[in-house]
């Protein structure tokens, strides 16, 4: 979905929520919450968490955020919360500012060792973790209001080795040899939970990576002892990573109908459904995330509810992803199965239309509107 989701008013009216923001009105903020105002909604301006980062106080950008606002969210100019308020003068900036940049490490020797890992100095990153071993154990922990927010967002309260994968995207491009700084912090060691969700990390993003680095990273950990969960290979597929999910298969996953579905195996697809019913739903979700109509279609035939939210983008339903990815024969199979184009997703409140229209997909507009109308 977009980064920043419409008005649902019809005359263009500011949601009550971000009008109260903008009055700075703290008491109402609080009452429009807790009656379930969606704390994301925003006017196709901004949202009301750039509007607090613009107007402060603290408090007001603190209950937005444990409410479940966005700070990765941009507005119409296409700035983030934290680039309003370093652009205006709200109340308790220094306090704003440091709220919303989470990429701030307040200890100078986490800080120091994070520097050395982008800038790919094995020696400096040896040096550091040898005078200080808590480096590998501790982790920055971040805001309150963070932890309170009801949707958990990835690389929360991050350890050291997690900065490995370069995910989410700190510097481009990744060090040609975080290969190497990975080994030279696991001779170190690094704790099991770190391996795993460090796997995860690099499996899910690749974009800042040089082609075969991810792969290389992927064998690295492997070798180590990670271990790839079943969320870790259902998020890699829902992240189209397909290429990571291949390397796994290669160091000996197992394929299972979630990872076929992703690949287009239709030819394992079958058998692998019938084995395992608890994946249906699972093969289905990554099927529609792919695009591969075949797939989706043998995952409902086996049972899958096409009308169910996803298993990653767990905020909306497959109809929602077809119609951001402009997949006419995909929304087609959809409706023909029940999909019900009217379900609003859980993050922005808006429809599967409504993610059509604001993000310009017009086959999937014409096609849901129809649906909507008839």
């Amino acid at each position: 979905m977009p980064d920043l989701p419409a008005s649902t008013d019809a005359k263009g009216v500011a949601p009550p929520l971000l009008q109260a923001v903008r009055a700075g009105d703290l008491a109402r903020v609080r009452q429009l919450l807790a009656e379930g105002e969606n704390p994301r909604a925003g006017d196709g301006r901004e949202a009301p968490l750039h509007a607090a980062a613009r107007r402060g106080p603290l408090e007001l950008v603190e209950t937005l955020i444990a409410a479940g606002a966005l700070d990765w969210v941009r507005d119409a100019a296409g700035r983030t919360p934290l680039e309003v308020a370093r652009r205006a003068r709200p109340r308790e900036r220094s306090a704003i500012l440091a709220l919303l940049d989470r990429d701030a490490i307040p200890d100078a020797s986490f800080r120091n060792a994070v520097a050395a890992i982008q800038a790919g100095d094995v020696a400096a990153l040896e040096r550091l973790l040898d005078a200080e071993p808590r480096l590998l154990r501790e982790r920055i922990v971040g805001p309150q209001a963070y932890r309170a927010a009801p949707r958990k967002g990835y690389f929360a309260d991050p350890k050291l080795f997690w900065f490995v994968a370069n995910n989410p995207t700190l510097v481009e491009p990744t060090p040609p040899n975080a290969t190497e700084i990975a080994a030279a912090m696991i001779r170190r060691g690094v704790e099991q939970d770190d391996l795993d969700y460090t796997l995860g990390l690099v499996t899910t993003g690749s974009p800042a990576h040089a082609p075969g680095q991810q792969r290389a990273l992927v064998r690295v950990l492997i070798d180590a002892g990670a271990v790839a969960t079943p969320e870790t290979i259902v998020a890699t597929a829902a992240h189209r990573q397909l290429d990571a999910l291949r390397a796994l298969l290669e160091f000996g996953y197992p394929l299972t109908a979630p990872i076929a579905a992703a690949l287009d195996d239709v030819a394992s697809l079958p058998a692998l459904l019938a084995a395992n019913p608890g994946d249906v739903q699972s093969a289905f979700g990554l099927a529609v995330i792919n695009r591969n109509l075949a797939a989706a279609r043998l995952a409902l035939d086996a049972g899958a509810d096409a009308g169910a939210f996803l298993p990653t983008h767990s905020h909306s339903t497959a109809l929602h992803q077809a119609a951001i990815d402009d997949d006419v024969p995909m929304i087609e199979l959809l409706l023909a199965h029940g999909a019900r184009p009217d379900v609003p997703d859980t993050l922005w409140g808006d429809t599967p239309l409504g993610w059509a229209i604001h993000e310009n997909r017009p086959a999937a507009r014409t096609r849901l509107e129809a649906a909507t109308t008839g």
